[in-house]
């Protein structure tokens, strides 16, 4: 295997996570690389605003992430956008379309991902007025009628932002109330442009030449179901975690298919940890970042001190 193919720390993941791991890799002097195969920011890479992040009083999830990439690429990190498709934990290695890329430890950051409505044309509709991020898409929907569906704070946000978007904003949400924090319930409460659809869920979505035109939506309380004209659907009602390529390399997953680690992220093989949501946990960037933090610094600890998961408890 040539030098190129080998590194001292290998990072699967684009998201916070993994961008903070490439950051304390490269300035612990580790030759670090980090594999990203989708887009660089991960899932707080589409979030409008982030109110909770220390240091920022609101800010941009995709330049709160690009300034993580900036930072991490200033320290050294070889970023391939290049997705891998398998880890081999007794050779430490990782494949990708390239070959295998050999590393002395391995964190994973793979994220989560959008849960889907399970709409029959759901996916036929992606890109032609379904979307799952809000600030990617919504200015093409400017002073139309949208609607987004959910009620956590993901959803409460892409409310908040399309509201000063879109010309009406339909919340659409199963339960009789949000249950966001109360700042964005309060928020949402405020803006004049909203109208809530509690207890309701969307039957259909109805295109016309191709393009979401209508949504059927069935209120649970009463049993009625109605349309109503929308441009776009906003669809914010949680995630997954993306743990099949750990899955399939015998690492260890809990029941609800996050990767099990112990307090210095290591999972059940020595030399490969894991950080992020697809820990699960609380999900947060800041938990993000800090369990990247832990992941890297007893990787370091892992590679040059020869611990093998004693880690930072010795």
């Amino acid at each position: 295997m040539s030098e190129k193919n080998e590194f001292d720390l290998i990072i699967i993941g684009g998201g916070p996570a993994g961008l903070t791991a490439a950051i304390y890799g490269g300035r612990m002097g580790l030759k670090t690389a980090l594999y990203e195969g989708k887009g660089f920011g991960g899932l707080a890479g589409t979030a409008p605003k982030i109110e909770n992040y220390p240091g920022f009083s609101s800010i941009n999830g995709l330049e709160l992430t690009e300034k993580m990439r900036e930072q991490a690429e200033n320290w050294g990190t070889t970023f391939f956008f290049s997705e891998v498709s398998a880890i081999n934990p007794k050779k430490m290695t990782i494949t990708t379309y390239e070959g295998d890329t050999k590393g002395r430890a391995i964190i994973i950051a793979t994220g989560s991902k959008h849960l889907t409505l399970g709409l029959s044309n759901e996916f036929e509709l992606v890109g032609n007025g379904i979307s799952y991020c809000a600030t990617c898409d919504g200015p093409l929907f400017r002073d139309q009628v949208v609607a987004t569906v959910g009620g956590g704070n993901a959803a409460g946000l892409e409310v908040i932002y399309l509201s000063g978007v879109a010309k009406k904003v339909y919340l659409i949400h199963r339960r009789h109330c949000m249950r966001a924090e109360a700042c964005i319930v309060d928020e949402v409460d405020s803006l004049p442009n909203v109208v809530p659809m509690y207890n309701c869920t969307i039957e259909e979505a109805i295109p016309k030449d191709n393009k979401l035109a209508e949504l059927k939506i069935k209120n649970h309380k009463t049993g009625e179901t109605s349309n109503i004209g929308v441009k776009a659907l906003f669809i914010a009602i949680g995630v997954e975690p993306q743990s099949n390529l750990a899955k399939k390399a015998g690492i260890e997953l809990d029941e609800d298919n996050y990767i099990k680690v112990n307090r210095n992220q290591e999972t059940n093989f020595p030399g490969i940890y894991a950080a992020g949501d697809v820990t699960g946990g609380i999900q947060q960037v800041a938990t993000a970042v800090g369990e990247a933090t832990t992941a890297a610094m007893n990787a370091y600890l892992y590679i040059k001190q020869g611990w093998y998961g004693e880690g930072l408890t010795k």
